[in-house]
């Protein structure tokens, strides 16, 4: 069956697994590429019972068609942060709510970048509204939103304040969660990004 959605399809690269394990001063034992095939398997039964929505839901909240059939996620076992955006990137970790919810968050970074212009506005927007913030933290103020938006339709919300709890522990996008969870609070919230 056909779907207007892309299909995320999650790969081993021996390469990059190496490469980012060494660059992370880790072992490579010879385990490590079955170990991460395994993994990837049950992610990706998992991952396809809930894909559909996913997608739908951010090309609802962003306002951005999806582009292409397929879409590559490299998955590895050691990097510096939980996922990379370009290429799609996950690194390994034994909670499945986790490693979903870091797509999620990658997904949209994919998916609002299909329109920069509209990106920019988005941007100049809360730079506006945020004029303290770092670059980085403003990004994710709009990342951030849209991904506890898609949250909400997938998890109850034990889990979405379980992942929020670990989110707000990420020294890169602390503040970042903190503001959205502050405008969420405000009945207007969600006009700061449209």
């Amino acid at each position: 069956m056909n779907s207007k959605y892309p299909k995320i399809k999650f790969i081993y690269s021996f390469p990059y697994d190496r490469l980012l394990s060494e660059y992370e001063n880790k072992d490579f034992p010879q385990k490590q590429p079955e170990e991460i095939r395994r993994y990837i398997r049950k992610l990706q039964l998992k991952w396809d019972k809930i894909s559909n929505l996913v997608s739908k839901t951010l090309e609802k909240l962003v306002k951005n068609k999806w582009r292409g059939k397929e879409i590559k996620c490299y998955v590895v076992k050691y990097c510096k942060y939980h996922g990379i955006s370009d290429p799609l990137t996950l690194k390994l970790d034994s909670d499945f709510d986790y490693t979903i919810e870091t797509l999620i968050h990658e997904l949209a970074h994919i998916i609002a970048s299909y329109n920069l212009r509209k990106w920019e506005k988005i941007e100049e927007k809360l730079k506006k509204y945020f004029p303290e913030e770092n670059q980085k933290t403003i990004v994710h103020i709009y990342i951030n939103f849209i991904e506890l938006q898609t949250l909400k339709q997938l998890f109850a919300q034990d889990s979405i304040n379980k992942i929020i709890k670990r989110n707000l522990k990420l020294k890169g996008i602390r503040r970042a969660w903190k503001i959205v969870l502050k405008q969420e609070k405000e009945p207007s919230s969600s006009a700061l990004f449209w």
